[in-house]
């Protein structure tokens, strides 16, 4: 039997089950695809506070879009993104993916890229014409589904310590 879900756009009600997939992106996850010598590069104080700030402020932005995915009720994954406008650019509208992140046990099975595809709908209804979206350079898997959704690599980023 195929998996089902669906996908919504998310709410205060939804906070709790949006911290813990936040936390779990950036805590958890992260852990397993930075390596330890570069967590001191990337890491906050008070993660906890810094994650719970963050989501509210996507939660309270006009600009953002927290989209759940739920299967048979159940969360199963979410995506933030945020439309900026840059007016230098020569496209100066631009959906920006923040967070993308599925439970482990419904990877591969298109719930990913089904909230993408939701989040890039509303994207183009906000008049956007390029997303953009990064990852963790050695999360091999995130770095495959965006390569398979049609992005491209345009820029890499170096930090090292002094």
């Amino acid at each position: 039997m195929v998996p089902t879900f669906e996908v919504r756009e998310a709410d205060d009600a939804d906070r709790q089950v949006l911290l813990s997939f936040h936390s779990n992106l950036y805590q958890a996850h992260r852990d397993e695809v930075v390596a330890e010598q570069d967590l001191p590069l990337i890491e906050y104080r008070d993660y906890e506070r810094i994650l719970s700030d963050d989501l509210q402020a996507l939660l309270d932005d006009p600009r953002s879009h927290v989209l759940l995915a739920e299967s048979q009720g159940v969360a199963v994954g979410y995506i933030t993104g945020r439309v900026n406008l840059e007016p230098k650019r020569v496209l100066p509208l631009r959906g920006v993916v923040e967070d993308w992140y599925v439970v482990q046990e419904s990877r591969g099975s298109g719930v990913g890229a089904c909230l993408l595809r939701e989040l890039e709908q509303r994207f183009a209804a906000a008049g956007c014409e390029v997303i953009e979206s990064a990852t963790w350079s050695a999360n091999e898997g995130a770095r495959r589904a965006h390569d398979a959704l049609g992005f491209r690599e345009i820029r890499v980023m170096y930090r090292k310590r002094v």
